[in-house]
């Protein structure tokens, strides 16, 4: 008996021994990852210590860094190949895991680490070509010696953490993935990069815009959805851009979509804002440059703080983790800061291919063959997944429906190599405006509004990117790519990008807004904002000794100047005679009343609002949207109508129509309140008006 117990003792810690060491479903591997040693434990934060740094990792000459009470690292090294070794070094130290796993995203490679759930994600990323894009750049870049030099640093730099790591030592997130680093390589930072051009340009809306024309007819479509918000102040207004090109007329080339499921779109507008007053305006005499890049909230951030310090540098800001140089920041000379400029660069062509197979394509008469690129996915707990992507001459076929033979090329600036690297290296070595100006000129996507101050009292402000040359609603709708004219692109020249330089007003600024008035030459269209960059310019042009302490207070303003447009309206339509709960409505209607439209805490005047205004939305916009949460967790709009042609799908879930229809119902309560928009879809017995809302 006692043999037995033996045995069964030994079986039962073998048993829990092994089940402990293995991963559960999504569960870590137990025993491994409670293991007082090795397991999650060892994660804890310890002080950090300024550190001497000799040739022992490989440097060529002695360096520091010195950590301040915030562990941001100051590093000083003797030349920029240790320099940037350094930035890799301490960014993975920090950020490895938030390393890794964005460019993995980027990639199409998360089913490695977390399994089939993410393979969707997987292969949207394949099929738009981001490590395409990502290789054909980084051939791009190492052309340049001294983009070259800036990434195999900055590479060697991190590997050299890397290869410095125990089990022990691996962030928490590799312990509850259960998985290990691999080497960083310079792809990964093209990688990084595209990952930012996505988030940045992802507002595309051709297929949304395709099926809402066909769903609405073009009066009522340009009504509801404006192409553009000119008048608005525009981030540079009066540029005309002294050019002859032919811009061309109104494009009537898209196509009527039938019913396709539309495309990943990004949930979240990340909007950003940045000004600079000249010292003519500020209290000091000298000029003033604030920004504040709202993009995604996530822990950690996305930004990774860091001075760098060499004989050819002393620049202090922030970096993408992933990426070398400095992104935002300022040095002896000069300051500047960045803004999305939410301007459409990517257009979808409908292709019809000549067989099955997808191997060929006819383009003005013109045969064209596809080329294949095998994208292999690594699919945790299960067998790879291998699809073979068509690439036409407009770029990959990003989204089929093969049942209805319909294909979309993705033609995204995205795609076409640029040297973005080096534009930095420039700006955080730059002097003067003539260095900020020639450090632009390498940059093309993500299109940014890139605020510049220096010591010299001289400001400026220019949006930049690659931008197509294009008539009149072009890249708004899904385009037929069997027609040649596609094929002949044209891009606005460097000084046609709207640009101010030392304006008389004082100031210049951003916050996601129209870049142009009507005096701009060139069509565009986009995402743009309409009521924070109000906002900020009201303040700017009112107060003539501004202060850093209410540049301050001005990036955490909370004014809500939407607020102060629509209540009046929305009050003075309100039948006070009709309330349902008289006690409570009448003391909402007296905080709403006596509100000075901030969103401070303790107010309850701002809920109102807001409640009152999603509830007056959905009620106007009800012919169109159906709330409901999707798997994502965030509120999706999404349409489903009847046209006279046929079913139409329309997907909401992104505030690409957000920000116009706020404008939109504001212009139909203030001037058209008997407008159909106001008619409830549900009602039959009569026909609302604004004051029915």
């Amino acid at each position: 008996m006692n043999y037995l117990r033996a045995i069964f003792g030994i079986v039962l810690v073998g048993a829990v021994i092994v089940v402990g060491n293995s991963r559960i479903g999504s569960l870590p591997p137990v025993v491994k990852f409670l293991d007082p040693y090795h397991g999650f434990w060892k994660n804890a934060e310890t002080s950090a210590d300024n550190i001497e740094l000799s040739k022992a990792l490989g440097l060529k000459q002695s360096a520091e860094v010195i950590f301040d009470d915030r562990h941001v690292p100051h590093v000083f090294a003797q030349n920029d190949q240790d320099l940037f070794f350094l930035q890799g070094y301490l960014t993975a130290k920090d950020r490895l895991w938030q390393m890794e796993f964005q460019t993995h995203a980027a990639a199409g490679r998360i089913s490695e680490l977390v399994g089939e759930k993410a393979l969707e994600f997987d292969l949207e990323q394949r099929r738009i070509g981001m490590s395409w894009a990502a290789e054909r750049a980084l051939e791009f870049v190492s052309q340049d010696s001294t983009s070259f030099m800036i990434l195999d640093s900055y590479t060697n730099g991190v590997n050299a953490y890397i290869s410095q790591l125990r089990p022990d030592d691996y962030p928490i997130e590799y312990k509850l993935l259960d998985y290990k680093p691999e080497p960083w390589t310079m792809l990964k930072s093209c990688l990084l990069l595209k990952y930012m051009a996505k988030m940045l340009t992802g507002t595309e809306r051709d297929l949304s815009n395709t099926e809402a024309l066909k769903l609405l007819g073009e009066g009522l479509f340009s009504k509801l959805y404006p192409d553009q918000n000119y008048l608005d102040d525009p981030i540079v207004p009066g540029f005309s851009a002294d050019t002859s090109v032919t811009v061309g007329e109104r494009s009537n080339a898209y196509l009527s979509a039938s019913d396709w499921e539309s495309p990943y779109i990004q949930p979240h507008f990340v909007g950003s804002n940045n000004w600079a007053v000249s010292g003519s305006r500020t209290e000091s005499g000298s000029a003033i440059l604030c920004n504040d890049p709202h993009l995604k909230l996530s822990l950690p951030s996305i930004w990774y703080e860091i001075q760098l310090n060499s004989p050819t540098v002393n620049c202090y800001g922030v970096s993408l983790p992933g990426s070398p140089g400095i992104t935002i920041g300022f040095n002896e000379n000069i300051a500047w800061g960045v803004t999305n400029a939410g301007r459409d660069v990517k257009d979808y062509y409908a292709i019809k291919f000549d067989d099955e197979n997808l191997a060929s394509y006819n383009i003005g008469g013109k045969s064209y063959l596809a080329e294949k690129r095998t994208e292999t996915i690594k699919v945790r707990g299960s067998k790879d997944v291998v699809e073979l992507v068509p690439y036409t001459v407009y770029g990959p076929i990003a989204y089929s429906d093969e049942q209805a033979d319909e294909h979309l090329a993705l033609r995204w600036l995205a795609h076409d190599v640029s040297n973005e690297l080096l534009t930095f290296y420039k700006l955080n070595r730059a002097s003067n405006f003539e260095d900020y100006k020639v450090a632009l000129s390498t940059y093309q996507c993500p299109g940014q509004n890139f605020v510049f101050a220096d010591v010299n009292n001289n400001i400026a402000i220019w949006q930049h990117g690659k931008f197509k040359i294009k008539p009149k609603n072009y890249g708004r709708f899904i385009l037929d790519g069997s027609k040649p004219e596609h094929l002949n692109e044209r891009f606005i020249p460097q000084m046609h990008n709207p640009h101010m330089v030392k304006p008389e007003r004082g100031f210049v600024s951003s916050a996601n807004q129209a870049p142009t008035d009507t005096t701009y030459p060139y069509y565009y269209s986009g995402v743009f904002e309409e009521f924070r960059n109000r906002t900020i310019n009201s303040f700017l042009r009112s107060d003539s000794s501004i202060t850093i302490d209410e540049m301050k207070a001005l990036q955490l303003n909370n004014f809500n100047l939407l607020a102060k447009e629509a209540l009046p309206l929305m009050l003075e339509m309100l039948d006070t005679t009709k309330f349902q709960n008289e006690e409570y409505e009448k003391l909402a209607l007296s905080e709403l009343r006596s509100w000075n439209f901030s969103n401070d805490s303790g107010l309850i005047a701002p809920t109102i609002f807001e409640i009152w205004w999603d509830e007056l939305n959905n009620l106007v916009w009800d012919e169109f949207n159906s709330p409901e949460w999707d798997q994502d967790m965030y509120y999706r709009y999404s349409w489903e109508q009847l046209a006279e042609d046929g079913k139409a799908k329309i997907d909401m879930r992104d505030p690409r129509y957000v920000y116009p229809m706020a404008k939109v119902t504001l212009g139909l309560l203030a001037n058209e309140p008997d407008h159909i928009m106001f008619d409830h879809h549900s009602s039959n017995d009569k026909r609302e008006n604004a004051q029915d809302m």
